[in-house]
């Protein structure tokens, strides 16, 4: 997705393509607050200028096979800010419909966070990767919005539950991105995936908010 920005006339083609998308999506999030005017929107605009910024720490390379270990770790953390807000989005939604928070969406969540935790381990094992560490409190850290998000998707039963749908994309991009750097994985269509995954995933948290 991010290649049909590469080249915005506006722009001159200089940004790469997924700093225009990540900045595109940012104006997505001040748009809604402007039309509704809520603090779960305001979060958002927090969340999604904090992905922005880990955008441009990644992203701000071309090549990515020559992304340093401080970028990562930069963008990294500020991912993990990201979706604090949004886990703070998805709990004041909780607390304001008085919705329990654990509850079998919770629970689902937890399972998925466990086997992904259990799968970067047994990965481990046989490339001992310098940024398992982070990875790993990366996942748990993160893991506790998508605990949130599913446990309030599953009592809303609404058009909102959809924000499982965003969840999960969000995951298997951060997925992949933590399969390049605990393998060395090199594919140009897991690359791809992420860049579709990523910027829908958080589409729908965003306009789900």
């Amino acid at each position: 997705m991010n290649r049909w920005f590469d080249k915005l006339p506006l722009i001159g083609g200089k940004i790469p393509g997924k700093i225009t998308l990540s900045f595109i999506m940012f104006l997505f999030s001040v748009g809604l607050y402007s039309i509704f005017k809520t603090t779960d929107r305001g979060f958002c605009i927090i969340a999604m200028l904090f992905s922005f910024i880990g955008d441009i720490s990644l992203n701000y390379n071309p090549n990515h096979d020559k992304q340093s270990k401080k970028a990562f770790i930069v963008g990294g953390i500020a991912f993990i800010f990201a979706h604090i807000f949004y886990c703070i989005t998805y709990y004041q939604k909780i607390m304001e419909n008085k919705f329990e928070l654990f509850n079998m969406g919770s629970i689902f969540a937890i399972a998925v966070l466990v086997f992904v935790t259990v799968l970067a381990m047994v990965l481990n094992q046989q490339s001992s990767s310098k940024l398992f560490a982070f990875i790993l409190i990366y996942i748990w850290v993160t893991g506790i919005n998508y605990i949130t998000i599913f446990s309030y998707a599953f009592s809303a039963k609404s058009i909102e539950s959809l924000i499982i749908l965003g969840s999960l994309l969000f995951l298997t991009s951060d997925v992949i991105i933590g399969l390049e750097k605990i393998t060395g994985l090199k594919s140009k269509i897991a690359r791809e995936l992420v860049w579709w995954f990523y910027p829908i995933g958080q589409i729908i948290l965003i306009a789900m908010a």
